[in-house]
């Protein structure tokens, strides 16, 4: 948004010095701006609105592995009986609404060691257009079915699809919670074999890498395909699988 503004205000002065209408000019340089609005929207990696985590500086080989989008009644029961096989614990970002609705599950995923974080109450698309007020209301409401199922209020929220601008960056201060983006996703949700989502995670793998994957909107057998492809790799690779919580403890 500064950016967006100090380049509408340098069209603006170019005109008045100039004494003509540039309007060519002055559409340039707008372009110029909703473009790199809409890039730092997209790419929360690139932290031009704020910092987001998206990978932890450490040596050890360990990554976090994230969940989005649960917890699904189906699919999440399924993937916590892989996790507790394992003996891998991970981070859910789950969605409030949910949370709500199976807190029985929640418990679950808590009692086995899991991190549960926040993923806005509605998951609505249209998120990343909210108000403050609006936005406020809704992470509000997530912290507070979350914690009411887990007795614990979240410390890290992911906004939906990754989307971020400076309202988000503004609410998510206030309720002092950190944004987290991710190091590499596998785009689980596209109809792709287990080996091509789990080489987009792996392609990007390096010590402190956060990986997204998703345990609700896909197909529970393709969920499970690429959770224990992805673990044997990250164990054959030497790796070890923490909590998002325990990751940032290695800064």
């Amino acid at each position: 948004m500064i950016l967006g503004a100090t380049l509408v205000a340098a069209a603006l002065m170019f005109i008045f010095l100039h004494g003509a209408v540039c309007f060519y000019w002055l559409a340039a340089l707008c372009s110029v701006s909703g473009l790199g609005v809409g890039l730092g929207v997209s790419f929360p990696q690139w932290q031009l609105f704020g910092k987001s985590i998206c990978r932890v500086p450490t040596k050890r080989k360990v990554v976090a592995l994230t969940f989005d989008d649960g917890p699904d009644a189906e699919n999440t029961p399924v993937l916590l009986d892989l996790l507790a096989e394992r003996k891998i614990r991970a981070t859910f970002f789950c969605i409030g609404n949910r949370v709500s609705q199976q807190p029985e599950l929640i418990r679950r995923m808590t009692a086995d060691g899991h991190e549960i974080e926040n993923h806005t109450f509605q998951h609505s698309p249209a998120t990343n257009l909210f108000s403050l007020r609006r936005l406020r209301d809704d992470l509000s409401q997530a912290q507070t079915e979350i914690q009411r199922a887990t007795g614990r209020a979240p410390a890290f929220f992911r906004p939906p699809v990754g989307l971020t601008n400076p309202r988000i960056f503004r609410v998510t201060g206030e309720l002092g919670l950190k944004i987290v983006g991710y190091t590499a996703r596998g785009l689980d949700r596209r109809t792709d074999v287990p080996e091509k989502i789990v080489g987009r995670l792996l392609r990007k793998l390096h010590p402190g890498a956060i990986f997204l994957l998703h345990d609700a909107g896909v197909p529970r057998e393709r969920l499970l395909a690429v959770a224990t492809l992805l673990l044997d790799k990250l164990e054959a690779g030497g790796y070890q699988c923490v909590r998002l919580d325990e990751l940032m403890a290695e800064k």
